[in-house]
């Protein structure tokens, strides 16, 4: 029955896929429709963030990587990009259900579909700010290789995870209001439990095996790999297992609450 349940949910995406381009295009053309400067606010506000935190980690407090040969510019935006995407859209997906409740009345409408479309409106900054990446890698002297072929894997994995965080969260929301606010915490303090702006060297090497438990990490770490240090997936079998298990979890969790309380959103809305 889960196996079915699954195979449901990929059939819908399949079949809508032209109704998810549609909705993703508008989705990302109303984000920002009324303001002065539009479609810049969607990379003026990352750019900003990641300037102001180069300025007070490596000019204030003179912290960076601790890999000498990787500018610590190149390490922070490398880990921000990925952290923008990821909160993005998991900050969104618990709410998207709500933003589009005027859908509930269409019988024939997949509610399911939501999180693909938020994921799919994100991806032009997405793309835009690893353009960025890899363009200041090469002036830095790390020019592209065949491992930045990495960065389509990577990419869909942190998808899978979100495409079950959402399901699970936007579904759940509906009934618990304060499962939106329990999100807004996990992202707060996730940015600081991530090595974005540190590393993970710095923390004793009995304990890292905590902050890994973290699935953005393997994400962070991933982009890094494929950027800038040139290192195989498969070479850290163990934190990719673990992801895969977690996402798995995640995906088979958020496709089964959502499937059971799909028929009750309506009452509560």
């Amino acid at each position: 029955m889960l196996f079915s349940s699954t195979k449901g949910f990929i059939k819908d995406i399949y079949q809508k896929r032209s109704l998810i381009f549609e909705l993703a295009k508008r989705d990302f053309q109303t984000q920002y429709m009324g303001s002065y400067l539009g479609f810049v606010w969607v990379f003026l506000q990352p750019l900003m963030f990641i300037g102001v935190l180069y300025m007070i980690f490596t000019l204030g407090f003179r912290a960076g990587s601790s890999s000498s040969d990787v500018p610590f510019v190149l390490y922070l935006i490398s880990g921000m990009i990925v952290w923008f995407f990821f909160t993005q859209n998991f900050s969104a997906g618990s709410n998207i259900i709500k933003q589009h409740s005027y859908l509930l009345k269409r019988v024939n409408f997949r509610l399911s579909i939501l999180p693909v479309v938020k994921l799919m409106s994100s991806m032009i900054t997405h793309a835009f700010f690893v353009l960025m990446v890899i363009v200041l890698s090469w002036y830095n002297g790390f020019a592209p290789s065949i491992y930045i072929l990495q960065l389509i894997y990577y990419f869909f994995a942190m998808s899978m995870l979100l495409l079950g965080l959402g399901w699970l969260t936007s579904s759940t929301n509906i009934f618990v209001k304060d499962v939106s606010n329990i999100v807004k915490i996990i992202t707060q303090f996730g940015f600081w439990l991530t090595p974005i702006f540190w590393n993970i060297s710095r923390i004793p090497e009995a304990y890292q095996w905590i902050i890994k438990l973290n699935p953005v990490f393997y994400l962070v770490n991933g982009y890094r790999d494929s950027l800038l240090h040139h290192v195989w997936f498969w070479e850290h079998p163990y934190v990719t297992l673990y992801y895969w298990v977690f996402t798995a979890v995640t995906l088979l969790l958020g496709i089964t609450v959502f499937k059971k309380l799909r028929p009750h959103f309506a009452e509560v809305v």
